[in-house]
Formats: structure tokens, sequence, C-alpha cells
């Protein structure tokens, strides 16, 4: 999952950019509000303690993309592919993801709370101790995903397929799901445990 860029990266100011594509890019510390973004390419760029809010991707390519230490709030990312993007110590609030195409995704030490995940294939990643609060996945196909030592908490998945999924090392707390999604996914007893706990459900031995 471990990948880095081709070439060193040349500072840019966002608000400066002039091209559809955007290459070999370092943004940092950069404040990023009311923004639309439709049909560009993002390849190769990394932002570094970047503030995305009230921003629309829509119909954007990224790839090979870090995003460090950024903060999202009500960021928008609409029929998107993402391929090798990595989000490290972000947090990302209040984001909705629809009708996106991603794979080799990475998220790191992150927070999650109240996103939409709409219609949406994440594919051949990892998520690594990644707390997810009051999210809702609805009609998603998760694959081949790693989900190590992750939490989730109040999240309600809506139709939405877990396949070959690793999730042995997760909490789930007052999750609302059907356990036939899981079906062909990894999961520990202490795993079913909580999810049978969350309704209503208590085991004894």
């Amino acid at each position: 999952m471990k990948w880095e860029f081709s070439r060193e990266l040349l500072k840019e100011d966002f608000s400066k950019r002039e091209n559809i594509t955007l290459n070999y890019l370092l943004f940092l510390e950069e404040i990023i509000n009311k923004q639309e973004i439709n049909f560009e390419t993002i390849r190769e760029v990394n932002f570094k303690k970047c503030k995305f809010s009230n921003v629309l991707f829509e119909n954007t390519f990224l790839g090979s993309v870090k995003f460090q230490n950024c903060e999202f709030n009500n960021v928008t990312f609409s029929d998107c592919s993402f391929n090798k993007v990595d989000f490290d110590n972000c947090k990302l609030i209040s984001v909705s993801i629809y009708q996106c195409n991603i794979s080799n995704l990475s998220i790191e030490e992150s927070k999650i709370e109240y996103a939409k995940i709409e219609n949406s294939i994440i594919k051949n990643s990892l998520m690594d101790d990644v707390i997810f609060m009051e999210n809702i996945h609805r009609h998603n196909k998760y694959e081949y995903i790693n989900f190590y030592k992750c939490r989730f908490v109040l999240d309600n998945f809506i139709d939405t397929n877990f396949k070959e999924c690793d999730l042995k090392t997760c909490h789930f707390e007052d999750v609302k799901i059907n356990l036939d999604e899981f079906i062909s996914s990894k999961l520990s007893m202490l795993n079913i445990i909580e999810l049978l706990s969350s309704k209503g459900i208590i085991i004894e031995e």
C-alpha cells in the first residue's frame, strides 16, 4: 500500500492554480473554501496541513495523492475515481462520497464523522486505526479491505456489502447492519458479540 512520489514536488498556492490538470505539486497549509473542482485530474500531489471547507470535487480523478494532517468539512466527492490516495492523520467531518470508484485507498490514524457514503465501490484498500462515528453507508461495495484496529460507533449500513474484508481487530458500538453483509469476510468472536449486542441480543456463558 505504501508508495512514493515519482519526483520532487513543486510548492504552489492553490488559489493561483491555472491548469485543469494538477501534477507534481505541493500545497502547504492552504485554506481551500467554497471551491468547485470539476473534470480535473489531480496526479502526484501532496496536500499538507490544508483545510478544505464547502468544496465540491466532481468527475475528478485523483491518482497518487497524499493528504497529510488535513481537515475536511462539508466536502463532497461526486462521480470521482481514486487510485493510490492516502489520508494520514486527517479529520473528515460531514463528507459526502457519491458514486465514486475507489481503489488502493489508505486511511491511517484518522477520524470520519457524519459522512454519507453512497453507491460507491471501495476495494483493495487499508483502513488503519480509523474512528468511524455516526456515518451512513448506503448501497456500497467494500471489497478486499483490511480494516485494522478501526472503531465503528453508531454507523448505519444500508445494503452495503463487505466482500473478503478483514475486520477481526475492529470494534463495533451500536451500529446498524445486516449480518449477512459480512458473508465471506473475516470477523472475530468479539466482533460477533458486539454486533449482536447492538441488536439487543445478549450472549451469556
